[in-house]
């Protein structure tokens, strides 16, 4: 099912960027603050950070424009794609993440990074992804998310969504190929991957290729976060609200939104769902507009590169719009640098609503442009 294309209702203040969700309990913003402190931690070596690390804190690569957005740090990613659906992450060799960093003391043994593992079959660039309103994602029932998901395309609309499953066969949503079930997950599974920190769920070491660290190199004992620095992270990203939009402020801006509706945009760029009953108020049954089904869709030849899951190399979850306009690099990989870039490189399953768009007007696409900064 496809929601109508609509506005959310305005609140009396405007939601900014890094803003906890409204009506928080006492408790609830106190976890909040707690968690931003733990998400603002700069790791050193000294407790903990790699040896081998892509960031040395949460905040390294969601900083833009607040604690919690994007950044321009891109990763590198790898993977084996076995045809016609057969995937190996590369776990036994590095992947299918591949660290770019190492701490001196990893320096001194040679390695200044981690490589490409040479049974790779692709490599991925990644953008960092803005986590604003990822705790209303979280809360988005799973029969939500399957509802909109057509991998025969049965409706024979040329769009075949569908969902991506973790290595336990449960339902994923996070993550530009949808690979990750949950926020917690999100977050854990960043601290040794992203910074090189082990935790009680990881509590060894990320290898060199498939080769134990060293250990002279990583003198901290493990772990080197607890589950309750988790916690405080998760809790801070859970309420961490989507941005209010801008007003539509004219004819142009409203017609911007019904050509986005019009040209196919909406059938995967959903643009809200519903999250289910929650213990917290603030998550309770609330409208998330976060333009996207949180599927697979196949993007064209142009954009592939790795699988992941499910995922073949040019399959990708719609990426959300929630603050679409404080964002400034497009794209999985950060490669588009404006907005009518991005459109315009959509291929696959988004072909036609691609060519539709270079078949509007100039003042059709400046209209549908100028909607899109209002996210």
């Amino acid at each position: 099912m496809v929601f109508l294309l609509g506005c959310p209702p305005k609140p009396p203040d405007q939601i900014k960027p890094g803003d906890p969700l409204p009506g928080l309990s006492e408790s609830e913003m106190q976890q909040f603050e707690n968690g931003r402190k733990v998400f603002e931690r700069v790791f050193v070596p000294a407790d903990g950070l790699g040896p081998l690390f892509n960031g040395e804190g949460c905040a390294s690569c969601h900083a833009q424009p607040v604690p919690g957005g994007s950044s321009a740090i891109i990763e590198v990613h790898a993977s084996r794609f076995i045809a016609p659906d057969n995937c190996d992450p590369l776990f036994q060799e590095g992947g299918p993440v591949i660290q770019q960093h190492a701490t001196p003391l990893l320096q001194n043994e040679g390695v200044e990074k981690e490589e490409i593992p040479p049974s790779a079959s692709g490599e991925a660039r990644r953008s960092s992804p803005p986590l604003f309103g990822f705790g209303l994602i979280d809360a988005i029932p799973e029969d939500s998310l399957l509802a909109n998901a057509d991998p025969e395309d049965a409706d024979g609309d040329g769009i075949s969504g569908r969902a991506n499953r973790f290595l336990d066969g449960r339902l994923g949503r996070f993550g530009r190929k949808a690979f990750l079930p949950t926020l917690f997950e999100f977050n854990a599974g960043a601290f040794p991957i992203e910074q090189g920190v082990t935790t009680p769920f990881q509590p060894v070491e990320e290898t060199l290729n498939g080769t134990p660290i060293p250990p002279q190199t990583d003198p901290v004992p493990e772990p080197e976060v607890s589950v309750e620095e988790i916690n405080a992270v998760t809790a801070f990203v859970r309420f961490l609200a989507p941005p209010s939009r801008a007003p539509e402020s004219s004819y142009e801006i409203k017609k911007g939104g019904e050509l986005f509706d019009k040209i196919g945009c909406a059938k995967c760029h959903i643009p809200s769902m519903k999250s289910g009953p929650n213990d917290s108020p603030a998550l309770d049954r609330k409208e998330v507009f976060l333009y996207s089904d949180l599927l697979l869709h196949d993007m064209g030849p142009e954009l592939k590169d790795i699988c992941l899951g499910l995922a073949s190399p040019s399959e990708f979850r719609t990426e959300t719009l929630l603050g679409l306009r404080f964002r400034k690099q497009f794209l999985h990989d950060g490669s588009a640098t404006t907005v009518r870039e991005a459109i315009e490189r959509h291929g696959g399953e988004a072909e036609a609503s691609t060519m539709a768009f270079k078949n509007l007007t100039s003042g059709e696409q400046e209209a549908l442009l100028k909607f899109l900064d209002t996210l």
